[in-house]
């Protein structure tokens, strides 16, 4: 499973990275090496930190740039010093987050032992139970992490795939209401224009009878399809916040729901719903968030980001146009913008009923 490379690692993971790579190129310039040996180092640990970088910040396949940080590590601990087969542990490291079970099992297993025969070849007997123990204990670690890496790409896929099975559901049931509420109204038209047409033209007053029937018939499947259509078009608040909580999720944004404590009045909830919907989708396609909350309380629905805030030029697009639309017709304002804190923050007031 390819999980993205933001996911993976945070801009804290390269800085600590590369602070722990120094530790080994310190302890070794205390050492007096010679020319030659100072000559490779210099030019495999850039190598070794691009390679890492390139593991666990990018999607493509780990086994051969692993390999190299591997040979890397064996050559620098035989030929240079034995300190840097603490090197090792960022191979482990790199193998665990990226490569999923039991591969990474294998490749750590395999890391360690490589790790043990190389501080032993060194002839470092005291530093050997460390190192061996710190690359097989640090890989271990972050083989957990990339198990829970895998895990919460998995959730968050299977929470996509539940919404999307919510959203045929309804459809599926929009279907079927449709058809229970025509089907017998268009069979019973279909019938009555067939025996009006018999009827025609030797009993026109009977036939005249048989059309406003039709015509009524037809009214009245009208307007049951207006009702459906309205009702299907209405979001309630409690689906759109279910549907919001998912799709955040799913997009890697965790949120958190405050309320409603109570019922609300059909009007007010319908537009507390569309400004769920259009805030969540906001905050998917443009915030690039980490977090955010939506709070819902006497009349008010307010969502809050920790983005990259509002647009500089104009930050109420064509569906925010719509949704202040929507809350004038029942008395309320709507406010978009930059927080107190940074991020985006979307607030909706209605009357109280």
């Amino acid at each position: 499973m390819k999980i993205p490379s933001h996911k993976l690692w945070s801009i804290g993971g390269p800085i600590f990275g590369a602070l722990w790579l120094a530790a080994p190129v310190v302890a070794f310039g205390f050492t007096d090496p010679a020319g030659w040996q100072i000559a490779l180092v210099a030019l495999a640990i850039p190598a070794f930190a691009a390679l890492f970088l390139y593991v666990v910040m990018t999607e493509t396949p780990v086994l051969r740039p692993v390999g190299v940080m591997i040979a890397i590590a064996v050559a620098l601990t035989l030929a240079a010093d034995p300190v840097f087969g603490w090197l090792f542990a960022w191979a482990g490291s790199a193998a665990g987050v990226r490569l999923s079970a039991p591969s990474s099992l294998k490749a750590v297993a395999t890391i360690t032992a490589i790790a043990a025969a190389s501080m032993a070849l060194a002839g470092e007997g005291w530093a050997f139970w460390g190192v061996t123990y710190a690359v097989a204990a640090t890989s271990a670690l972050w083989l957990f992490i990339g198990g829970l890496f895998r895990t919460n790409a998995a959730l968050r896929e299977a929470r996509a795939e539940l919404a999307e099975m919510a959203v045929a559901e309804e459809r599926l049931r929009f279907a079927r209401d449709l058809h229970d509420l025509l089907g017998h109204d268009l069979s019973l038209i279909a019938l009555k224009a067939e025996l009006a047409g018999k009827l025609l033209p030797d009993r026109v007053d009977a036939a005249a009878t048989e059309v406003e029937q039709i015509r009524d018939l037809t009214r009245s499947a009208l307007s049951q399809v207006r009702k459906a259509v309205d009702g299907y078009r209405r979001p309630t608040l409690g689906t759109e916040l279910a549907g919001a909580k998912v799709a955040l999720e799913a997009a890697g944004i965790e949120v958190r729901v405050e309320g409603p404590e109570g019922p609300l009045d059909p009007e007010t909830e319908s537009v507390l719903a569309w400004a769920v919907r259009e805030g969540a989708t906001n905050a998917i396609r443009h915030s690039g968030a980490r977090h955010a909350v939506i709070t819902v309380r006497d009349g008010m629905l307010e969502i809050a980001d920790d983005g990259r805030g509002a647009p500089p030029a104009d930050p109420s697009g064509n569906g925010l146009t719509g949704l202040r639309e929507r809350a004038q017709s029942v008395g309320g304002t709507i406010e978009a913008g930059a927080g107190p804190d940074g991020g985006f923050r979307l607030r909706v007031r209605v009357p109280a009923t």
